[in-house]
């Protein structure tokens, strides 16, 4: 039986409020992407801009770096938290 490789993945955290080039953001995302790491993920965090407008603006920073992905878990996560919190205060 052939063992897998586990997949090696990079999340990095920011504000990106607003998202920087070379000597920021940028220059930190490519020098992760030259890594040996299979993905990237970039989360956002604060209460900035709105939170969108941040994922637009990341989405646009990385767009040429095939291994950075942006990723809306944070608002995912946030929404179904809230949605469970509503409907247990509905049926109380």
């Amino acid at each position: 039986m052939e063992l897998q490789r586990r997949k090696r993945v990079c999340l990095f955290g920011t504000s990106a409020d607003p998202p920087t080039g070379q000597g920021g953001h940028l220059g930190i995302i490519q020098h992760l992407a030259s890594m040996d790491f299979d993905d990237m993920f970039g989360t956002k965090r604060g209460k900035q801009a709105p939170f969108q407008a941040r994922v637009e603006m990341c989405r646009l920073l990385v767009k040429d770096i095939p291994k950075a992905v942006v990723s809306e878990a944070e608002r995912i996560c946030f929404e179904k938290a809230a949605d469970r919190l509503e409907g247990k205060e509905k049926s109380s």
